[in-house]
Parts: C-alpha cells; sequence; structure tokens
C-alpha cells in the first residue's frame, strides 16, 4: 500500500510477470491492427520502460495512446519515411505514425550512418509520443555506439518569469558504453515529466517538490487542487511545469529553460515540423518531433580503450566519500538495479492504470485475466 504525504492510504501497487504483460501489450497493439513486428516492437518498448523502474512512461501510457489511435492522430498504417538525407544526416517524415516505431526506424537509420561515417544524425517530424527517450539512446549504446535522443512535446514548460507554458517538457537522453552497464543519462528538461505528476495524481499523493507551479511561481503540492493539474493539459491557463531549477534565477530555472529551447532546434526547427506551441491533442494534422544521433567513439581513437577509461571514471565516482545512509549512484546504476529487481519480482503497475489496460482489453474483445495472475 502506498500513503500520501499526509499518511492516508490510497492506492495500490501490485507486481505483475513482464511477459505476461508484455504479452498482453502485443495482443493489444494486434487488435488495433498494427503488423505482428510492429505490435513486438511497441510491446517491447513499453516493457523495457517499466523494467527499468520508470513507471511514469511504461503501460501506464497505453490509455493515452488508446485514446489518440481512436481519435485518428496515430495512424497505424502509417509508416515514416526519409524526406532528405546525406551521408551523415536525415530528415524523416513520421506520416503520425505511433512514436516508437518511428523513434526505433529513426534511430536504426542514425545507427547505420555512425557504422559507415562515425556518425548519424536524423530529425523526426509529425511524430507522436516516444516514451522514454533513453530507450532509443540505449539502442545505440547496445550497438558499442554513444547514443542521443530527445524529443518535443505539447507547452507545459513555464519560461523564466512567464505565467503561461510555452516550452514542451523536451527530454534529453545520452547512453554510452560502460562496465558493468551502460551509462544513461535521461531527463525531461522540466524538473519532472508530465507522466510523473500523472502517476502522483493517480496514487492521490501530495507533490514533494515544487514540480507545478501557477501564475508564475506559486508552487501546487496538494493533490486535491484537482482544476489546477487538469489546467496542465489547457495551453491557455496559467499553469504548468517548473523548469529544471525550478521557478526563479536563483536556483537555476534559465537553465532548464534553456535545454528546452536547445531539444526543440534539434528536433522541430532542424526538421522543418511543429514546435511545441502548435502541438495539441485535438489537432490531428500536428506531432510532436524527434532527434536521434549515433556516434562512433572509434572516431577519436580506440574504441575499448575509450570505454573503459570511462567505466573507471564512473567508479571512481561511486567509490567516493557519501553522505552518512546515502549511496552515490550515476546515470543507470538505479535503472540497472530496478531491472535485475523486476526481472525476478515483476514491475510495478498500481491498480487504478491496471483498470486503464483492462477496459481497453476488454473494449477490443481480448482476454486478460491469465496475464494478471
Amino acid at each position: 500500500m502506498l500513503n500520501n504525504l499526509n499518511g492516508v492510504v490510497n492506492s495500490v501497487i501490485k507486481r505483475y510477470d513482464s511477459e505476461k504483460i508484455k504479452q498482453l501489450v502485443f495482443n493489444i497493439y494486434q487488435a488495433y491492427g498494427f503488423s505482428t513486428d510492429a505490435s513486438r516492437k511497441v510491446a517491447n518498448t513499453l516493457i523495457y520502460t517499466d523494467l527499468h523502474g520508470i513507471e511514469s512512461h511504461g503501460v501506464q501510457r497505453l490509455v493515452m495512446y488508446d485514446h489518440f489511435i481512436q481519435n485518428g492522430k496515430i495512424r497505424v498504417n502509417s509508416h515514416p519515411e526519409i524526406v532528405k538525407e546525406t551521408d551523415v544526416s536525415a530528415v524523416v517524415d513520421a506520416n503520425f505514425g505511433i512514436g516508437q516505431l518511428n523513434g526505433i526506424y529513426s534511430m536504426n537509420l542514425a545507427i547505420e550512418k555512425a557504422k559507415k561515417h562515425g556518425i548519424g544524425i536524423v530529425t523526426t517530424r509529425r511524430s507522436g509520443h516516444y516514451g522514454i527517450a533513453g530507450y532509443y539512446a540505449d539502442m545505440a549504446a547496445q550497438q558499442g555506439l554513444i547514443g542521443m535522443s530527445s524529443c518535443n512535446s505539447r507547452p507545459a514548460m513555464l519560461p523564466t518569469h512567464a505565467t503561461k507554458a510555452f516550452v514542451g517538457t523536451n527530454p534529453i537522453a545520452f547512453a554510452m558504453p560502460a562496465k558493468p552497464h551502460t551509462f544513461i543519462f535521461d531527463c525531461a528538461t522540466t524538473t519532472v515529466p508530465q507522466g510523473k505528476i500523472e502517476v502522483y495524481n493517480k496514487l492521490e499523493k501530495d507533490l514533494p517538490a515544487l514540480w507545478v507551479a501557477k501564475n508564475g511561481a506559486e508552487p501546487v503540492y496538494d493533490h486535491n487542487q484537482v482544476d489546477d493539474f487538469k489546467a496542465l493539459r489547457d495551453p491557455d491557463s496559467n499553469v504548468g511545469l517548473a523548469p529544471l531549477g525550478g521557478v526563479t534565477e536563483e536556483t537555476g530555472s534559465h537553465k532548464g529553460f534553456g535545454l528546452g529551447i536547445i531539444v526543440e532546434v534539434f528536433t522541430s526547427i532542424l526538421s522543418m515540423g511543429n514546435i511545441s506551441t502548435e502541438i495539441t491533442p485535438e489537432n490531428l494534422e500536428v506531432g510532436p518531433c524527434q532527434s536521434f544521433t549515433a556516434i562512433d567513439p572509434a572516431i577519436f581513437g580506440d574504441k575499448q580503450q575509450i570505454i573503459d577509461r570511462f567505466s573507471r571514471y564512473l567508479q571512481d565516482i561511486r567509490e567516493l566519500p557519501a553522505i552518512p545512509g546515502k549511496t552515490i549512484y550515476v546515470h543507470g546504476d538505479k535503472e540497472a538495479a530496478a531491472y535485475e529487481d523486476r526481472i525476478k519480482n515483476g514491475i510495478e503497475i498500481d491498480d487504478r492504470t491496471l483498470e486503464e489496460i483492462t477496459d481497453i482489453a476488454q473494449r477490443l474483445g481480448i482476454e486478460y485475466a491469465a496475464f494478471m495472475k
């Protein structure tokens, strides 16, 4: 049982076998009309996310994708296509297909270019929500390359001193091979992503820090402030997510704000796609943009020596003196630990998300009870 900050029991999180849930998700996407290969890829990305402990972007997102598939914002039979290309770059038009498939296609293209020419960078327009940016960066790392990915989104971030959201959550991810496991940095340029707010709301938990603000600087903590949280989806409201660094220059708000703009450059500006302020859930002719970069360390020297040096550097950080009772982690450590735990004990799904999944399955005529055991 999980408690909110006031100690009141609100919601139940249970463990479920990841392979069984993956099969259920696969069945759902086949029922939508996706091919066997496409359904498998989408299911893999979502379960990968939950296995690494990032519940905000795993199966919790099924209900949002379901809405977009039903209203036509995600087009089941669309396929990405290259509209401009050089040896080291490409612009991809995703044609409003589901974001995970667009992301896999685009990063594979960047990886192919990096293996041939040392670097590949792809910018993709008219796509869809693609889950965690780290999945695509990790695709490159699994091939012995450095990977980066980013995505713009509908307005969510309050620019420093602004009272209205304008920039998206605009995540940035970086992955590089290392020992004992890949270094993966993946974060929104807001203090937290929108999905984390959704998880807290489902669990009826108050927010623990200044993640949401209204009127530019007034914190919103109380989960009972339902209208304020609903207003996060309204681009004309005075409620938004704080940038990395909070809402004042003294705490570094301008840094998260600036990083969000840089993401906009690599996603929508270079691809000539939709900027954050043009993206809405209702407009079926606009969609988020993404970027995918793969770099072969071998263009700088001996690849294995570079990876070994990086691995030693990370280990030196882990072994620094720590505050009593605390552990020093580098990016990817917690995700690796979560993966080992969830492979053994199952992924975590809260009861409200489970209800959303079973409602979708029931509507599509899919038997689901066996996957919940």
